[in-house]
């Protein structure tokens, strides 16, 4: 086969992997934004909710996201002065220190929080449904474990099934 024959017939099958890789990734995963109404509606099924319970459930959601906002914008201020300190020669070594010691102080108070939000999420169900939720966590437990040790791995469908992907690279 001549240069150009080879370079087209490449470009053909990249071009078949990109539009496949699309295709496959707007039917199987929903939009991040879906995807907590996927886990709301399946918790509400599965457990019967009461309305009183999805409102708890809805303001505890929305008060652990401004939670996390917070955090991640603290975290990210800190993260940045860092940056700028560990790239200066001259930067004074106690206050790097101390900027990574009020890390390590947020990271620990936002771990304890999410232990007792937990326990005060816990306290919006009854305990036939934390039996249920229980169930269903060991349930999904055991789902992931399944895939994580199918040969295959988490390879996409050209890795499966023989063919190159571009992941191998």
């Amino acid at each position: 086969m001549n240069r150009k024959k080879i370079i087209g017939l490449l470009g053909f099958v990249l071009m078949i992997v990109f539009i496949y890789s699309t295709v496959s990734a707007q039917a199987v995963h929903p939009a991040k934004t879906k995807r907590m109404g996927v886990h709301s509606r399946i918790l509400k099924d599965a457990l019967q909710l009461t309305p009183e319970q999805e409102k708890k459930l809805e303001e505890f959601r929305q008060a652990r996201l401004e939670e996390a906002k917070v955090h991640r914008e603290k975290m990210t201020q800190m993260r940045n002065e860092l940056r700028k300190l560990m790239a200066d020669p001259k930067a004074d070594e106690q206050k790097v220190n101390n900027l990574i010691d009020q890390m390590a102080r947020l990271r620990a108070d936002r771990m304890k929080a999410s232990y007792k939000n937990r326990k005060a999420w816990e306290k919006i169900f009854t305990p036939e449904q934390l039996k249920k939720l229980e169930e269903y966590r060991q349930d999904f437990k055991l789902r992931r474990e399944a895939r994580r040790d199918r040969p295959e791995g988490r390879g996409g469908f050209m890795m499966r099934h023989g063919g190159f992907g571009l992941r191998n690279y």
